[in-house]
């Protein structure tokens, strides 16, 4: 007993020592280097998993020993890394054999850690890529290159910027770790709780209510935290029982859950980490990002409250009585002080135009002395270091992961696999533009298939996204596309996680869940095309660009919310059916959007004219 608590007072006092040491980095900017900054951010992250993550076996005795033996390795990588970073700044190329042998030894430690966080997924992918920068030589055709030495290879993998200590990690240990730190602080202090009783107030009484207080929460959540598979399991617990208890089938209840926890990482301002990445790759500002992303992520939600609504009305379920809910004065009376972070976190973003870390420890600051003020109390205090800890060791399943996309970009950068695989791709698409947007979609979601989110998108950034550019697609839309189909990866069959997570808490087939989840996520899947061909989505061009690509998306997701429901004004027959899956689909389309609109409209008003006379003749027969 005294061995366990040790261990949790350990994992405690680490969170919070790196959790003020990351504080610390934003509040005085030149504290480290940026090479040494990596490394402590990345020696922190590991001891933690090595310390809370299991190891291949069960024995006790091994399993300590392990973790014992993992724990010197990684500090003792770290200070090596620390004490030659001027060498290895200075003469790049210089390596002697024992820089080799602590490459190699860095790398298998990574990719341990890895393993033990996100599973074998993302760690088979980074042995494949180190596998071809060994022997691509034995490659034939464009993608073969002159191949490496393992040392060579890891040299270039630990020492390079392009590796495991490069941009990807380092928007890690500046930018995603505070925002890990604002949800932390968030969670611990309360603010799940209101904003899950102000969905309840605001829609559980709508027809539905308790799916589309699902999928409120679990946008909200899912922003924050940035892992559709943890939204799943914190706000599922909540909703998916809720769902079955008013009447919806266990299937649908998960895939609403994972659905909706799955969008939260496109839904400003935070999205997740990978919003971070995007800008850092890019070379814009996260403004920009969160700017370009909002009506998108808008309308996803919105045709997912229309599915929602659509599936109510066909199983005739209403909502959760007005009695059993929450009252709006009441829950605003109790949490407004939890909007008082956000408002300074868009202030300082989008008014000020701060840096994004620095905008948010401010907010988190801002959440700090609310709390104090409030209740200065002693239990105040614990809820803040809870704050510091709960921040922390959510970071470890972001800050090891890039890591080892890190390893991927490295291999990419230095075998210049990137323009040969860029160069095969275009010739399989040939010049069209929805060719090549097709044969990306297919490639994001096998990508994506047990592969984190900011893992997917990287690889798609570097290795497809540029020739979407050379085609002439915007570069924000070329870069979201990618974006949008490595999250919907999660809520896709045959390896949708976030709907299998749901699955197993609804009590669900896990294959029926997938399958109804990824009809769901349909809007998903329609809204990248149309930001593609009409930028106006992300808000570029002018004024009139802007008004036809909101028009024209918000007629086309609802009407898709129709034909997957099959439920538009009523029951929908095969032709109107079609028709509107037609109209759908044309809108998308510049120079055919007007079209696809006058078919939605006339399917729209024949629908409806059944439907008054349905219920007249239902009226006329009771």
């Amino acid at each position: 007993m005294k061995q366990f608590s040790a261990k949790h007072v350990s994992v405690a006092v680490l969170a919070v020592i790196w959790a003020l040491y990351q504080i610390m980095t934003v509040i005085v900017p030149d504290l480290m280097h940026v090479r040494e900054h990596r490394a402590i951010h990345l020696c922190f992250a590991l001891i933690l998993v090595w310390l809370l993550k299991s190891t291949v076996t069960k024995k006790k005795g091994i399993d300590v020993a392990l973790n014992v033996l993992m724990i010197l390795a990684t500090v003792g990588i770290t200070g090596y890394l620390i004490a030659n970073a001027t060498r290895f700044e200075m003469r790049p190329y210089g390596y002697s054999m024992l820089d080799g042998i602590v490459a190699v030894i860095g790398i298998l430690v990574v990719l341990e850690a890895t393993r033990r966080v996100m599973g074998w997924s993302l760690v088979i992918v980074a042995a494949v890529f180190i596998g071809y920068g060994l022997f691509g030589n034995l490659i034939p055709g464009k993608l073969g290159h002159s191949g490496g030495t393992l040392f060579d290879v890891a040299n270039r993998l630990m020492y390079s910027i392009d590796g495991v200590y490069g941009s990807i990690l380092g928007i890690s240990a500046t930018l995603i770790f505070i925002y890990l730190l604002f949800g932390g602080f968030l969670l611990v202090l309360g603010g799940g709780e209101f904003f899950t009783k102000l969905a309840y107030a605001a829609v559980g009484s709508t027809r539905g209510g308790a799916a589309k207080v699902a999928v409120l929460a679990s946008a909200f959540f899912g922003s924050i935290s940035g892992s559709a598979i943890s939204n799943v399991v914190t706000t599922g617990t909540v909703t998916i029982p809720l769902m079955r208890k008013l009447g919806f089938k266990p299937e649908f209840a998960g895939a609403v859950e994972a659905v909706a926890s799955t969008g939260g990482q496109i839904l400003p301002p935070v999205m997740g980490a990978t919003a971070f990445v995007m800008a850092n790759v890019m070379g814009v500002s996260y403004f920009d990002v969160v700017v370009a992303a909002a009506l998108p992520a808008i309308f996803y939600f919105v045709a997912i409250l229309f599915m929602v609504d659509f599936e109510a009305a066909k199983m005739g379920i209403k909502g959760i009585p007005r009695e059993e809910l929450p009252k709006m004065k009441d829950v605003l009376k109790e949490g407004w002080h939890f909007f008082i972070p956000f408002i300074v976190l868009i202030y300082l973003l989008m008014v000020l135009r701060w840096e994004a870390q620095t905008a948010g420890i401010y907010a988190v600051f801002s959440m700090i002395l609310v709390q104090l003020i409030r209740q200065p109390k002693l239990s105040s205090i614990k809820k803040i270091f809870e704050g510091l800890k709960e921040g922390a060791s959510s970071a470890i399943t972001v800050a090891v992961p890039c890591a080892t996309v890190g390893i991927i970009v490295g291999i990419v950068v230095s075998t210049g696999v990137g323009l040969s695989f860029t160069a095969i791709v275009r010739s399989l698409a040939g010049e069209g533009i929805f060719a090549l947007l097709f044969v990306m979609m297919i490639a994001s979601l096998i990508i994506g298939m047990g592969v984190p989110t900011t893992a997917a998108y990287v690889m798609l950034a570097v290795l497809m996204v540029p020739t979407l550019i050379d085609l002439g697609v915007v570069p924000m839309a070329a870069h979201m596309f990618a974006l949008y189909f490595g999250i919907l990866s999660v809520v896709t069959p045959p390896v949708a996680l976030a709907a299998y997570t749901a699955a197993g808490i609804a009590q669900s087939n896990a294959s029926k869940t997938g399958f109804r989840a990824f009809f769901l996520a349909l809007s998903g899947f329609i809204i990248p095309y149309i930001f593609v061909y009409q930028p106006g989505l992300l808000l570029m061009g002018d004024a009139m660009e802007i008004f036809v690509a909101i028009v024209t998306t918000a007629v086309g997701i609802i009407s898709l919310s129709g034909v997957v429901q099959n439920y538009f004004f009523g029951n929908i027959n095969l032709v109107l059916r079609v028709l509107l899956l037609v109209g759908c689909i044309t809108v998308i389309f510049p120079h055919y959007w007007m079209l696809g609109l006058a078919t939605i409209v006339i399917v729209s008003l024949v629908q409806f004219v059944r439907h008054r006379r349905n219920l007249s003749a239902t009226g006329a027969g009771s």
